[in-house]
């Protein structure tokens, strides 16, 4: 037996690329991996998360099987999933080792091996002589030593793509045949070459071949593949724009062109382009129009049946207002363009005809009226009807509105009782994604003013990360009392989201609420709203639940300031005013720290405010002492503390904050003198606490600011 220490070894280690294990021939160059998995046309929408998944996947296996692979490009189209990667031509080698028994386990007196030892080198195909002994802790441990020789690529690599292939998953997959294989649509043929060469192997009685096909229609014969380099020049040649990037681009930049020739420019939307461009595979822009009396719908109305039922780019002229054109995408050559047009024509007419009845018939029914309907849909079997959402929406709405000048009054009380009516009518069961926005058509054609129309249009605003905020107060109020229901409803009933489920979307919700206070002034704060939201539920356990609701939205608020430039440190000095504060004045708090960060005078001030949290006391303490007094240093303090107090409460009062510590900010003579020259741990005690008092007083004044001990 061979004996060698080793501190802090790894159980596996790559060999270097001079090791005797590896022939250096082998490894002169790097090799070119084609991978295609040819399918039945797969939904767009799955696509792009599965071109990300087999980067990722064929990465992560690469590595499994000690494998350098560099540039691993993934591609996908409506019938192939495609990887590119650069993959040298042998594995590394590698080192691993296994710990066996205490080496007084493995051998006895005379070191002779036990049948310990025996069996721990027979399990790992190694002689008794070649188990090494090693330290671990305080004990000596038996050690085999397995060297893992460097494979050829070309070798392995039947037994690696079949497990990159089978590590895919989709949102749904399905079985066809005889087979057990699952995949999102039935695999027609699998390409894999490596080197130029055919990698052989099968999946479910589907053999890999050095082929592929082109366009469906366009160009459907299957073609060999003889050099990997030319793979997306060979599919261009058979009308199959293989990356989605340049897809992309040819269907803006076409958009663009044909919209130009019309005066106008697409309507932008860059979910609209994603889609598309994962349903065709030889994009071709064509250009249409359709009668100009259907301009009287609805703009919106009109983008979302061209984009949700076509998929149609609609088209604006420069000043927003829409055009009786659109820009579809079809997947055949251009001389098709005129054959494309006229059907594209012929269906986006009958759609907005269909529109058209949908929205006269809604016309016919005033919001009013359809309250009662309210009454027969129910919202959550536990939480009631849409009616009796719109009651507690109402009543979080009047809360607002009375924080707000009188004249604001009757127009959220209107807006917030009219709010969730256009659920219910024709044009929003065909198109959810219009609620509200309908709502405002059909108020401003009853005559509703302009505010309300508007309101019950930005009610859900903002509906995701980056979306505008309401701009009328009206709606702002609206947007407000809708998400602060429906979270505090719904975490009353414990169904709150988890690390990887929120399917209520709480998450957005509150930081749309966070987002809108922040920028309105409204002297409201979160506790407040969420136990007004909580009353008509009167739940026991409210304390708990309201405890649950004021950290989750503490939780939103670090990441959504991270985001808005501010520090963490900063954020976390701010954090104790969140609950029981406007959130507007949160933000110009964490402006004043910002800008004081800037001064000179900072980092002492910061230092003295450090010296004062050190030894504050955390308990209350009773009022200071004039009397108890008898230091320069303390009397000082004392002066500066009353000299100053009143104006950091005046100027803290008007959401002044920079001045505020910059007023603060002069202390911090008075206090290095204070901790230089007196002794706070006084002998006599009453001394000694009338001191800590003093201390304890200007920590409360800084912390009417912020909590200053959490800054860096």
């Amino acid at each position: 037996m061979s004996e060698k220490t080793i501190k802090g070894s790894r159980s596996s280690k790559a060999l270097s690329s001079s090791d005797d294990s590896k022939d250096s021939s082998l490894i002169t160059h790097n090799s070119l991996l084609l991978l295609e998995v040819g399918t039945e046309e797969i939904p767009a929408r799955f696509l792009p998360d599965a071109m990300g998944k087999l980067k990722d996947i064929s990465e992560r296996i690469f590595s499994e099987y000690r494998l350098s692979a560099r540039a691993v490009k993934t591609y996908a189209t409506p019938r192939r999933l495609s990887l590119v990667a650069e993959v040298d031509a042998v594995q590394e080698a590698a080192e691993k080792e296994i710990w066996g028994p205490p080496v007084n386990t493995a051998f006895d007196r005379d070191g002779r091996p036990t049948k310990a030892a025996e069996a721990f080198a027979k399990t790992n195909g190694i002689g008794i002589k070649d188990l090494m002994k090693k330290e671990k802790g305080k004990g000596a441990y038996v050690v085999a030593v397995i060297r893992e020789k460097a494979n050829r690529t070309a070798d392995i690599l039947p037994g690696i793509l079949p497990k990159i292939i089978l590590s895919l998953n989709f949102p749904k997959s399905m079985r066809w045949g005889a087979g057990t294989l699952r995949f999102a649509r039935p695999i027609h043929w699998i390409l894999a070459t490596y080197s130029n060469k055919k990698v052989v192997f099968e999946i479910d009685g589907i053999k890999s071949i050095a082929m592929t096909r082109g366009h469906r229609f366009l160009a459907p014969a299957a073609f060999e593949i003889k050099d990997s380099k030319t793979y997306m020049a060979l599919l261009k040649n058979n009308y199959v724009i293989l990356d989605p990037e340049e897809r992309k681009k040819i269907i803006t930049e076409g958009a663009e062109k044909l919209a130009s020739s019309a005066g106008t420019v697409p309507v932008k939307d860059d979910e609209l382009l994603q889609h598309v461009a994962f349903l065709v595979e030889y994009p071709v822009p064509v250009l249409g129009t359709f009668p100009a009396d259907y301009l009287s719908l609805p703009k919106e109305l009109l983008v979302t049946v061209m984009k949700s039922h076509q998929k149609y780019f609609a088209l604006e002229d420069k000043k927003g207002k829409l055009a009786n054109y659109f820009v579809v995408i079809s997947n055949t050559r251009k001389d098709n363009a005129g054959t494309v047009k006229k059907g594209a024509e012929k269906v986006i007419k009958a759609r907005f005809e269909d529109a058209r009845f949908y929205y006269d018939e809604d016309k016919r029914t005033s919001l009013k009226e359809r309250l009662e309907g309210l009454k027969k849909v129910i919202y959550h079997d536990r939480l009631g009807t849409v009616y009796d959402k719109s009651i507690r929406i109402a009543s979080i709405a009047d809360f607002i509105a009375g924080r707000r000048p009188p004249s604001e009054k009757e127009a959220v009380n209107t807006a917030a009782l009219l709010s969730k009516t256009d659920l219910i009518s024709g044009v929003v069961r065909e198109f959810p994604e219009l609620q509200g926005i309908m709502g405002g058509y059909y108020a401003s054609h009853e005559g509703y003013s302009e505010e309300v129309s508007k309101a019950l249009a930005e009610q859900y605003l903002p509906g995701h990360a980056g979306d505008r905020l309401p701009e009328t107060d009206t709606g702002s109020i609206l947007s407000l009392s809708d998400k602060f229901d429906n979270i505090a409803s719904f975490f009353m009933l414990g169904l709150t989201p988890t690390g990887t489920e929120d399917p209520f979307a709480l998450r957005r919700q509150a930081i749309g609420i966070i987002s809108i206070l922040g920028n309105k002034h409204y002297m409201l704060n979160i506790t407040e709203l969420l136990d007004k939201a909580l009353q008509p539920f009167k739940p026991e356990n409210k304390e708990a639940v309201m405890s649950d609701l004021i950290r989750f939205f503490e939780q939103r608020i670090e990441p959504l300031f991270i985001s808005f430039g501010y520090t963490p440190d900063a954020i976390s000095a701010i954090m104790s005013f969140v609950k029981d504060r406007p959130l507007y004045t949160i933000k110009e708090r964490l402006d004043a720290i910002r800008k004081i960060k800037e001064d000179a005078d900072y980092n002492p001030f910061l230092l003295a405010i450090k010296r004062i949290n050190n030894i504050a006391p955390k308990d209350e303490t009773p009022p200071v002492k004039k009397e108890l007094l008898s230091e320069e240093e303390e009397i000082g303090l004392l002066k500066a503390i009353e000299s100053v107090a009143p104006e950091v409460h005046s100027l803290a009062g008007e959401n002044n904050y920079l001045a505020a510590v910059r007023t603060l900010m002069s202390l911090k003579g008075p206090i290095n003198s204070f901790f230089d020259k007196v002794l706070v741990m006084d002998r006599n005690e009453e001394i000694k606490q009338n001191r800590l008092a003093l201390i304890k007083s200007v920590k409360m004044l800084a912390q009417e600011i912020a909590d200053f001990s959490r800054l860096s």
